[in-house]
This record gives C-alpha cells, sequence and structure tokens, in this order.
C-alpha cells in the first residue's frame, strides 16, 4: 500500500511538460510512436520506479526486463535515501559552512564562512567583526571562490582573482568610490603620504563593495582555491576535476564504496559538475583507472578532453586508494546519513573532501550512449551492500 501511495504523490508532482517533452525526444530516436512510448514510460515507473528522464537518459526504450531490472531509478534512489538518511540530519551537508566544520579533518584549505545575521544585526554593515574577517581572508587570497551556503551541482559558485578585483567589480557593474578627490584646480600636489592614504582608501572601498556584493547574493562560504595534482590538469586544467566516491553503510556499520566516477570541466567553466556542462566517466573502485570514454549531460562521447586531447579511458587516478580510505572514514563519521556521494579533490598531497551529498544523483551511474545490448546497471551492488 505504500507503494501505491508513494506513486501517487509522484504522479501529482509529476511535470507533464516534461514527460511529454522526453517522449517526443525518444520518438524522434528511436522512430516508434509516442503512444507507445507513453504506455512503455508509466510502466517502466510502476514496475522499475523509473522516472520519466530515467526512461530517456538511462535508455529504458532499448534495454530488455534484465537489464531495465539492473538499473539504479529514481525510485530506487530515492527509497535507499529515505531509509538510510535521517532527514533531521541533512542539514549537515547541506549546509556548506556545518559540513566544513565537521569534516574539518578532511578539508585542509583555508575558508571562512560570513555570518549573514551578525552583519544584518550590526547598526552599519562594514563596522562589525564579520566584515574584518572578511577583509583578512581577502587579503591572504590571490584568489578564492565565493558560494552559497547551500546548494548543489556548483550553481552559484564564483571564482574572484583579488589581483585583479577592479575587473570583476566592473564586469558585474558594481560602482565604488575611488577614495581620492581632484584638487578643484586641476594640480596634483600629492605628497607621498596622501598617496599611501588614497590607496587604502581605494582598497577598503573595493573590499566594501565587494562584501556587499556577496551578501547581496547570499555567498557567504569563501574558500581558497584547491591546486589539484599535475597528473589531473592533464585531464582539464581549467577547474578541479573530482572524483565521486558512493558509499553506503549497512546497519552493521559496514561501509562499502559502491561506485566512482570522474567529473571533468568541459574548458569553459570553473565547475566540473555533470549537470553544469562538464562531463563523466566511471573509475575502477579497486585500481582508480578510467574505465571508459567520458560523456557529458547532452549524451556526447568523449574519447580525448577536447581541450587538452588527453585520452580519457585508461587513465590513472592518482592517490585513489588513499580517497577511497579517507572517504570510508569520513563516512563512519555520519552514522545518521549512511548513503552519501563524496566529491573529492587530488592534490599533490592526497585527497580532500570538497563536499557530501546526503541526495546523491543517480543519473550518472547509467547513461544510455554507453549501454549497449549486454549492458547492466548497478542496483544489484546497491542491494549486496544493503544486506
Amino acid at each position: 500500500m505504500a507503494g501505491v501511495f508513494y506513486y501517487i504523490k509522484r504522479i501529482k508532482k509529476m511535470n507533464f511538460n516534461g514527460m511529454f517533452k522526453s517522449i517526443k525526444a525518444v520518438s524522434l530516436k528511436t522512430k516508434k510512436p509516442k503512444l507507445f512510448i507513453f504506455f512503455d514510460m508509466v510502466w517502466c515507473g510502476f514496475r522499475y520506479g523509473a522516472g520519466y528522464k530515467d526512461y530517456e537518459l538511462i535508455g529504458f526504450y532499448k534495454l530488455n526486463h534484465k537489464q531495465r531490472d539492473s538499473m539504479i531509478t529514481r525510485g530506487r534512489n530515492d527509497k535507499i535515501v529515505k531509509k538510510l538518511n535521517k532527514k533531521s540530519y541533512w542539514h549537515l551537508f547541506n549546509n556548506k559552512n556545518e559540513f566544513n566544520l565537521f569534516f574539518s579533518k578532511f578539508i585542509p584549505r583555508n575558508w571562512v564562512f560570513i555570518d549573514v545575521e551578525k552583519v544584518k544585526s550590526s547598526k552599519e554593515i562594514y563596522k562589525n567583526e564579520e566584515f574584518v574577517k572578511f577583509k583578512r581572508f581577502i587579503g591572504g587570497q590571490s584568489a578564492f571562490f565565493a558560494k552559497p551556503n547551500s546548494g548543489q551541482c556548483g550553481k552559484g559558485i564564483l571564482k574572484i582573482d583579488t589581483i585583479s578585483l577592479d575587473s570583476f567589480l566592473k564586469e558585474h557593474n558594481i560602482d565604488i568610490d575611488p577614495g581620492y578627490k581632484l584638487p578643484e584646480d586641476g594640480e596634483i600636489k600629492y605628497t607621498a603620504e596622501m598617496l599611501k592614504k588614497d590607496a587604502g582608501d581605494l582598497y577598503n572601498n573595493r573590499a566594501k563593495a565587494l562584501f556587499k556584493y556577496l551578501m547581496d547574493n547570499e555567498l557567504y562560504l569563501l574558500e581558497q582555491p584547491i591546486i589539484q595534482h599535475s597528473k589531473m590538469n592533464e585531464l582539464n586544467p581549467s577547474s578541479v576535476n573530482t572524483c565521486r566516491l558512493v558509499s553506503i553503510m549497512n546497519d552493521k556499520d559496514e561501509v562499502t564504496i559502491l561506485a566512482s566516477f570522474v567529473r571533468i570541466g568541459n574548458g569553459t567553466n570553473v565547475v566540473d559538475n555533470f549537470n553544469s556542462g562538464g562531463m563523466t566517466a566511471k573509475v575502477d573502485v579497486k585500481t582508480g583507472k578510467i574505465l571508459e570514454e567520458a560523456v557529458n549531460k547532452e549524451g556526447t562521447i568523449f574519447e580525448k578532453h577536447p581541450l587538452t586531447g588527453t585520452t580519457i579511458k585508461g587513465f590513472e587516478i592518482p592517490f585513489f586508494e588513499e580517497a577511497k580510505n579517507m572517504v570510508i572514514e569520513a563516512a563512519k563519521m555520519s552514522k545518521n546519513v549512511r548513503y552519501v556521494g563524496w566529491d573529492v579533490a587530488i592534490t599533490e598531497n592526497g585527497p580532500t573532501l570538497v563536499e557530501g551529498n546526503q541526495y546523491p544523483g543517480h543519473d550518472i551511474y547509467q547513461v544510455a550512449e554507453k549501454l549497449d545490448d549486454k549492458s547492466m546497471g548497478v542496483w544489484p551492488e546497491f542491494k549486496k551492500a544493503l544486506s
């Protein structure tokens, strides 16, 4: 009965416009009638817990029953999350400040969180300890990332170069008081002391303008950039190419690394996320070697990276064993959230956590363009880890 209510709930929330777009896309690809695809899509929803995007992206339209039943679908993923991850503890992963504090052992980079409530409660936005903390942080960084305190998929993240801060302020139409005034007669008669004061005022006004912009755009978490391993730069140097390691901890507190994928930036973005234009490829959990060509969300296959020309299949991730050990240790610290997608960066000194996802996306496990008539999904591995 619970299963019936689940599907009724899903139907009520369904985006029917999105569903019919998927039906049209599949029909164009397969030449099958839309009505047939509609009924098959509905059947797959009830039988395998597959959403309409699963049907399109995983390629249910070309799979037989055995293959379909081996896939991790939205419905199955949701049930695992509901079973293993207590919602009252999701904040530990949703709130990036809390995440960094709790898992600080695995986050050696510098970072600072601006408490917006303290800023709001102060009489002036620039006369409080949070602004002082902000100035101290940016003064020690040549560049930094500004992030929303919640959110996933790399959305809303900005990379700010403090050395060329004027370019950033200009690009975002941020006006600042230059901090100096020309004499009325137009003649500049500055002493060295006056010039030093004006330079200080100009820096302070830049900092004020940037601080206000970050507060207005709810970018409260500031982090030192991760300098990735030179080997990972060979894949793509324009973004940190992270590894997603998916862990499950059973009721015996045994942790299994179920799957791993490398996410590679496309050369045009500062993030590598699959849902933000990046590409992904499956990694062998035992060896750390990439098992296949990369694919992006549009289904384009990449044998080599379009920017670097590096061959993707067979590429070996450095410090992969250390990354697995770190994830297992971190997973054991989170007994109330037992199914996690961990994003790990690889530096010259080893792995470091970027973030954890208490609601891991399932769309990168199986992608239609990678599946043939012999391909099987990862659902049996999930069931084994849960037992």
